[in-house]
């Protein structure tokens, strides 16, 4: 649908998404998609400041799994996040997500709204958590690639082994595995019995076309004993490999080594840490009941396909943590030295998506200008006003101005997160595909108490960060306090 920027055309898009959204099965939820495409048109209104060729624009409306996303084009101003006023629709729940972007022909903001099986969870009312100890079971299983008719199998499958404390909340939903599957988001590995139930699973999700991260490895207690973990992980790892995907990510918990143990025996090199970046939990056998905040999770990369040598840049406040990244790996990295030119970008290109059920969000930066910091604020900004608990940026760290161009970063509470190799496909702006993540933290105190590390490497790592993170994220209120002082003594002086 395509309309003019004015009044009545914004009208009208309203009305024919509130349409679409009625057709798709939205219960009810049509006048929230109105009013949210109402505060788009005007917004995309206000960036058109005349003289554009285009002033008009177009809203497009789809069903994307488990959720209607509405999109908006405009050829205005450049976006750097959704408008302001829909960020309380986000925090309030109207709409689940929310994305702005440039695409080199114009703006894309794309507001994404759960359909009513988003929400729908297993039923687990004939279901038991099947205890550790239980008797081993000698039914034969398959092992075959997952398909979308396995999905609530799955989730039966998490719940008998893990009961609610499984650490990924997504895998109890089965039409969003279901609709992750179909889209190629998702791909798996499964120990299936004949009657159609998982027995065991390995699978993958993809974070970029690049770079997967692997998990959701589950083995109903009954068929342990038998390597199904193991044939599953290889299945998957020759899968991927097949499928030329370049690493994979690995997100171990902090609260137990063995996954950290797992990845580090397998050739996976510790790259960094997300802190609070999932709801807490509680892990049975291992958390004394549901813990008192956010879950914190290590990051661990392989890569699959052989590393083209590439030169990183990496501000001076992140240095001493890549380099430690980078000194127990080996891949072929340079580190670049930070250097004054007039020849950096102007302009920072970059989107950001925000997920308002984890309260997440995240900031890619494709091309790094002079403008970084102002853009990055203002995103930061955003996403506070939309309720983030937690915001990671995605610095593009083959780019030569990013050693001086970020370094400003740690003002805006911004710590090490992670460096990982070949997130992204090669191009000409950023030839090694590589990111360098930093994280704001709406808490920045870490209670580190019950984190268990594999080993020195891994707990110095991870304390770096921490450290950091904690930091950056008191500077602020340290800098309220010293202005507050000051004006205390300079009120004195004036007596």
């Amino acid at each position: 649908m395509t309309a003019e920027a004015d009044d009545l055309g914004i009208a009208v898009l309203a009305a024919g998404a509130r349409t679409a959204m009625a057709i798709s099965g939205g219960n009810g939820d049509g006048d929230g998609v109105g009013l949210v495409v109402r505060q788009l048109g005007n917004d995309a209104r206000t960036r058109l400041r005349g003289g554009e060729e285009d002033a008009t624009l177009t809203i497009t409306t789809e069903i994307r799994g488990t959720e209607f996303v509405v999109t908006l084009t405009d050829k205005g101003e450049p976006v750097t996040g959704p408008p302001d006023a829909v960020l309380p629709l986000l925090e309030s729940g109207v709409a689940s997500a929310a994305e702005a972007r440039t695409d080199g022909i114009g703006n894309l903001t794309e507001v994404r709204f759960a359909l009513p099986t988003h929400h729908r969870i297993l039923d687990t009312e004939s279901l038991e958590v099947v205890p550790e100890d239980a008797a081993l079971s000698a039914e034969p299983v398959t092992i075959r690639s997952m398909v979308t008719s396995d999905a609530a199998a799955l989730t039966r499958a998490v719940f008998r082994c893990y009961g609610w404390s499984y650490p990924n909340p997504s895998l109890y939903y089965p039409e969003r595995i279901a609709a992750a599957l179909e889209s190629g988001e998702r791909i798996g590995e499964v120990a299936v019995t004949d009657s159609g139930e998982v027995a065991a699973h390995w699978g993958a999700v993809f974070l970029s076309p690049n770079v997967v991260e692997t998990g959701g490895t589950v083995t109903d207690p009954r068929f342990r004993r038998r390597g199904l973990a193991k044939a599953l992980g290889d299945r998957l790892l020759e899968r991927l490999i097949e499928m030329r995907v370049g690493g994979r990510v690995r997100e171990p918990v902090m609260t137990h080594p063995a996954t950290q143990e797992i990845a580090l025996r397998e050739g996976a090199t510790m790259v960094g840490c997300y802190l609070k970046i999932t709801h807490p939990l509680q892990q049975v056998g291992i958390t004394e009941g549901v813990t008192s905040s956010r879950m914190s999770l290590s990051v661990a990369y392989s890569a699959l396909q052989p590393l083209e040598p590439a030169t990183i840049w990496i501000p001076s406040p992140y240095d001493n943590i890549a380099r430690m990244t980078l000194a127990a790996s080996d891949w072929p990295r340079t580190v670049g030295t930070a250097h004054r030119t007039d020849a950096f970008p102007a302009t920072t290109v970059l989107s950001t998506v925000f997920d308002s059920g984890n309260r997440v969000g995240m900031v890619d930066v494709e091309i790094v200008g002079v403008d970084l910091v102002d853009e990055i604020d203002s995103a930061l900004h955003q996403m506070r006003r939309s309720g983030a608990e937690y915001v990671g940026v995605r610095l593009p760290a083959n780019q030569e101005g990013l050693a001086t161009l970020a370094a400003g970063l740690v003002e805006l509470g911004l710590g090490y997160a992670a460096l990982i190799p070949a997130f992204r496909p090669p191009t000409p702006d950023n030839p090694g595909g590589d990111v360098l993540i930093t994280q704001w933290v709406a808490e920045p105190e870490i209670d580190t108490s019950t984190w268990v590390f594999a080993d020195e490497r891994v707990e110095s790592l991870v304390r770096a960060i921490v450290a950091q993170t904690e930091d950056v994220g008191t500077r602020g209120v340290s800098r309220q306090r010293r202005a507050a002082r000051r004006a205390q003594l300079f009120a004195a002086l004036g007596d």
